[in-house]
């Protein structure tokens, strides 16, 4: 059975020191995209050193799409998944953003069986399958708290290839 889907119609935007939940549409129009990634704050400082290419990894899926237009953004306060499957939303940096083109997804790919040429455009902290699944770990075990680190990396990973705004 796979696993749910981050809420992709609500996100926690920071304000000051409080925050404010605004629907992913109107943050994603004003950033003149169609829709937003969300990378933690060290994945995000990893874009510096990225050119124009970039793949991205999520957990076991992912709603991106070829052709549509993505905003970057670091995540302040990572979401958490409740006991009873409630999720609390991450809460976002809307001032801090890269823009990318959404070239080519892959769904379930074992984490073992992705290729070198996908690493090597990769964020820095990512270049090869120990650190792509404890990355996946890192990121989703707060979401998915009842799957072991085995279970997490075991569901494998979502591609996303961006080519990336200029800076």
């Amino acid at each position: 059975m796979p696993l749910p889907i981050s809420n992709s119609r609500h996100v926690a935007v920071a304000e000051g020191a409080a925050a404010r939940v605004v629907a992913v549409a109107d943050l994603a129009a004003a950033l003149r995209v169609d829709a937003l990634i969300r990378l933690h704050e060290e994945d995000f400082s990893g874009l510096t050193e990225i050119g124009r290419d970039l793949v991205h990894f999520n957990l076991e899926r992912t709603i991106n799409r070829v052709g549509s237009r993505y905003a970057l953004l670091p995540i302040l306060r990572p979401g958490r998944r409740g006991p009873d499957g409630s999720e609390e939303l991450p809460v976002l940096d809307p001032t801090r953003y890269r823009r990318g083109l959404c070239t080519q997804v892959r769904q379930r790919v074992p984490v073992a069986a992705v290729t070198p040429d996908l690493f090597a455009v990769s964020l820095p902290a990512i270049r090869d399958a120990g650190a792509l699944a404890a990355a996946l770990i890192r990121r989703y075990a707060g979401l998915f708290p009842d799957l072991a680190p085995s279970e997490i990396v075991a569901r494998g990973c979502a591609i996303t290839r961006l080519r990336l705004d200029g800076t």
